[in-house]
């Protein structure tokens, strides 16, 4: 059997770790550096861990006590339905990404997407009892803080789904012919994730809040950056470019900073409503 030149040819090394983030391009680095300079940033101002992220996630959020799950007296930084769609969105992405499906361009069967649906109208229809409720109407039921988690971190697993689905499809110059979710099995985990991420919520151990508190606010912001990301690339016209991850590091900086600043305005925009005008939106 004769042999190659290709197969007698010495092979490389694999590349140390320390080789691959020397390599990195610059808008990588940058890219990195706005995420650490965000979490510097949050980690030296002088406020409370609670305060600051509430006000971070105010835009978004009406945050009333009543709708809150409280931890030894310090409410989460969402209501209830807030904290189970974004909860639901970050144990979805986990689980999805981790499983390799970075590229899956695939819809669910007709069958998951109709359950996906669903989820969508059951947090729908509770959020309008709870509307009805809130403005002195005939309503239902009684609202309940469980329902709104238990809705909204349904809801939050159809929002991961459609919103890496529209990532893959804007991004990626090739993509895999795989499913977003392989079957009910998979879209079982997924729920089960949630509850689990539910339970925690609704246990109300102290020592639980600052862990549940960031996990919220990396899933705002992962929502937030996904979103500007697609607008972004679908606006200048360079969708389906991207080979790789550190192909889109210059527009994911300018995104990410996007989405900080419409969080921002969001929250000084309510924030001055509240004050100075009275009103209190929903949210």
């Amino acid at each position: 059997m004769q042999l190659s030149s290709e197969q007698l040819a010495p092979k490389s090394p694999p590349r140390s770790w320390i080789t691959k983030l020397a390599t990195l391009p610059p808008a990588a680095w940058l890219f990195c550096s706005v995420l650490i300079f965000s979490v510097a940033m949050l980690l030296i101002a002088p406020w409370p861990v609670d305060l600051k992220y509430r006000a971070i996630l105010h835009g978004l959020c009406a945050q009333r006590p009543s709708h809150s799950y409280s931890f030894n007296g310090v409410n989460l930084p969402f209501d209830a339905r807030m904290t189970g769609i974004y909860g639901g969105v970050l144990t979805t992405l986990t689980i999805v990404l981790a499983r390799g499906r970075w590229r899956a361009i695939s819809a669910p069967t007709p069958g998951i997407i109709a359950m996906l649906g669903g989820f969508v109208l059951l947090m729908g229809a509770d959020g309008i009892n709870s509307t009805l409720e809130d403005l002195g109407l005939p309503f239902a039921y009684a609202p309940q803080n469980w329902l709104r988690l238990g809705t909204g971190l349904l809801m939050g697993i159809a929002l991961a789904i459609l919103l890496l689905y529209l990532l893959n499809a804007t991004l990626w110059s090739f993509v895999k012919p795989v499913r977003l979710i392989r079957g009910w099995r998979e879209l079982t985990l997924l729920v089960a994730a949630a509850s689990g991420f539910g339970v925690l919520v609704a246990s109300g151990w102290h020592w639980l809040y600052l862990p549940l508190a960031t996990a919220l606010v990396c899933g705002t912001v992962s929502v937030v950056l996904m979103l500007s990301l697609s607008l972004l690339t679908l606006i200048t016209g360079r969708e389906n470019r991207a080979q790789q991850a550190t192909d889109i590091a210059g527009f994911a900086t300018i995104a990410l900073l996007l989405g900080y600043a419409v969080m921002a305005l969001i929250a000084i925009g309510r924030w001055y409503l509240e004050a100075n005008l009275g009103v209190v939106l929903p949210g």
